[in-house]
């Protein structure tokens, strides 16, 4: 393992351990998507506690919409929570898939079942992004899984987007488990 520190218009600092063995490409195409969804604060100033606030709040709201959208399986609705951009970025066991028109929930009709979303938490990482994570209980078709999902939101002009979006399953047999 070595560790990586990238740091983003000199407001946004990151640290990875990354194996040698990660593609250094798709590491890449990953920070940069946060990082091109990032604005660029207007003063050099630390943040406003209502700005920060403001940017949790409404993270929160879209997070929640995304997740009503599943339940409701309103595929437009979910659909537009995501950044509609080559910049999405989707990650899980199978690895990192980049960009919107490619994306097969675009097109897949298939909802699960039940989805149990729990203990969805949300954390500003500087003006404009949040991080977002919840524990998911997923039936579909006679089959259980958990595990936990996570989320970026973007502020955009047109306004909050996800612009990262993963899901991690747990072993088969694993009991559901949350922090």
């Amino acid at each position: 393992m070595r560790c990586l520190r990238l740091t983003f218009r000199r407001h946004f600092t990151v640290e990875i351990m990354a194996s040698t063995s990660l593609s250094s490409c798709k590491l890449l195409a990953l920070l940069v998507t946060v990082a091109a969804c990032t604005p660029v604060p207007a003063s050099t100033g630390a943040p406003s506690t209502t700005s920060v606030l403001s940017d949790t709040v409404e993270a929160r709201r879209l997070f929640e919409e995304n997740i009503d959208a599943i339940h409701k399986r309103n595929r437009a609705r979910y659909l537009a929570t995501y950044l509609h951009t080559n910049a999405l970025a989707r990650n899980g066991p199978a690895g990192l898939e980049l960009g919107y028109e490619g994306w097969s929930a675009r097109r897949d009709s298939t909802w699960p079942d039940t989805l149990v979303a729990r203990n969805l938490r949300v954390h500003p990482v500087t003006l404009g992004v949040v991080y977002g994570t919840y524990c998911y209980t997923v039936t579909q078709k006679d089959t259980t899984s958990s595990g936990v999902s996570e989320r970026v939101f973007v502020k955009t002009p047109e306004g909050w987007r996800i612009a990262v979006t993963t899901a991690f399953g747990l072993p088969a047999g694993a009991p559901a488990q949350c922090k």
